[in-house]
């Protein structure tokens, strides 16, 4: 398993806007497989976010595929430095039912 979190420092809005992104990319051309654990929340001006992957190439995988298509597509561009991330070596990962928040409808 693979794991990251970082701290992106911009409102909630532009975050869920590219999250809805990502999800329309996803339901259209497929990818995120190996996603296992998708977390944001608002805190300190910005959203925190950790995700688990199955491995880190898959990872890599989505944001060469997936995350380019979606930021464009929200229409956001990286300008600046990118959010530092914290990477996670996760021992233990428990999802006992599928979830998806309201942020996916």
């Amino acid at each position: 398993m693979y794991g990251y979190t970082m701290h992106i420092p911009a409102p909630p809005e532009t975050y869920l806007a590219l999250h809805r992104a990502i999800a329309d990319v996803m339901s259209e051309e497929g990818g995120g497989d190996g996603l296992i654990l998708h977390l944001a929340h608002e805190k300190d001006l910005g959203v925190d976010l950790t995700e688990v992957w199955e491995s880190k190439e898959q990872l890599d995988e989505f944001n060469r595929t997936v995350f380019p298509k979606a930021m464009e597509r929200a229409g956001i561009t990286m300008e600046g430095p990118p959010p530092g991330t914290v990477e996670l070596d996760p021992l233990v990962v428990v999802t006992p039912r599928a979830f998806a928040s309201d942020a996916m409808v």
